[in-house]
Formats: structure tokens, sequence, C-alpha cells
């Protein structure tokens, strides 16, 4: 409601889009409204006891980013943080791969990591950064209280500085030939194996 809607050529859309799929049709919206991390941290809170933010560090592919968010609303997660510098925010190709997700989770984005990891452990958030090969294996660490799951780009992994605000490092047991995940599967795993021991918990109550 209230939608101004233009009819133009296949080429003005390819343009003002610059040149992606925009299947037919292309939507001008207003720049994404980033929440304040210390609002996130206190409706994370309010909302759960045992709440989870997944932070995504260096993530410079929209798709992956888009990626990490579905997944995160999807399961329930509370909320994501992200970098201001050296990665990508929320564009219009994150919106894209997010399908929607975007409407229910809240996406804060900082000047300092660091600072906001400290900020975190200050509200009781327990940080887990996790790496290809050096962590616990994922499936043999308690994740439940308030956790923060940091994932690194697929590249670089995990920024030493980020690592060393990290109370616990992890990884996912990997026995194939292939000795890394893409980011936003590495996520996505990591995100599940927090919420199963969060549901097994409810099971066996």
């Amino acid at each position: 409601e209230g939608a101004v809607i233009n009819e133009v050529e296949p080429r003005r859309l390819s343009q003002i889009t610059d040149g992606a799929n925009h299947q037919g049709i292309a939507a001008q919206i207003a720049a994404y409204d980033y929440v304040e991390l210390e609002d996130l941290i206190i409706k994370a809170k309010a909302a759960t006891t045992e709440p989870i933010l997944l932070i995504a560090e260096g993530i410079t592919d929209p798709h992956n980013l888009g990626s990490m968010i579905r997944t995160a609303e999807a399961l329930g997660v509370q909320g994501i943080i992200i970098p201001q510098r050296r990665a990508v925010g929320v564009t219009a190709a994150v919106r894209k791969v997010a399908a929607g997700a975007l409407e229910y989770i809240p996406v804060a984005r900082v000047v300092n990591l660091s600072r906001a990891l400290a900020q975190l452990k200050e509200a009781g958030f327990w940080i887990y950064g996790t790496a290809a090969d050096s962590g616990k294996l994922i499936h043999n660490v308690k994740l439940t209280g308030a956790v923060a799951l940091v994932v690194g780009s697929e590249g670089k992994g995990l920024n030493v500085l980020t690592q060393e605000h990290c109370d616990e490092v992890i990884s996912i047991p990997l026995t194939g030939k292939t000795p890394s995940l893409n980011a936003g599967v590495a996520a996505a795993l990591v995100l599940y194996e927090t919420c199963r021991q969060r549901w097994g918990k409810l099971i066996h109550l």
C-alpha cells in the first residue's frame, strides 16, 4: 500500500540492479535499519534465559551472510552481530538470500568487534569461536546458557584478536579430504548443535 509502480524496459531494470538476476521485477526500499548492540543484548536476554547470538566476522560474500541470517532466524536465534569494517553489510543481495528473515531478526553493526565481545561477556554471554581444526569438537562442548557464536570468513578464519576474546574455540569434526566448510554452512551446523542441546534438555526434563 502506498507503493509507486513503474513499468520500465528490461535494460533499465538491469541498469538499476547492477546487472543482477532481477527476474523482471525490482523494488526500491529504504536502507536497512541496524539496531544498537546494547538494545540487542537487552532484547535477547528478555526473550529467553538462554539466548543465542550469531557473530559473523569478516564475511564479505553477501550470499554467505544472507544464508547465515536465514538459518539463524529459522532456528530461533535472538540476533546477529556484524563488524562495520572489512565485511559486507545488509545489502540488497543479502536481503534476497535471507528470504524475508530480516523482518524478524535484528542485526547490530559494530565499529569495534573486540569491544562488542567484551560487552557480551559483561552481559553474561559465553563466547564460542569456530576454527577449522584447532578447537574442541563441538559435540563434546556444553553449549547452554547465554551463548554468542563467532563464525569467521572461509579464507582467513577468525582474527587472532577475536580468538583471544573467545572463552572457548570449537570445531566441527570433518573426516573427508576437504579441509574446511563454506562459512554459511559452518554457521548452520554450529547453530543447529547449539539449539539441539537446548531441545535435548527440554525433552529430558
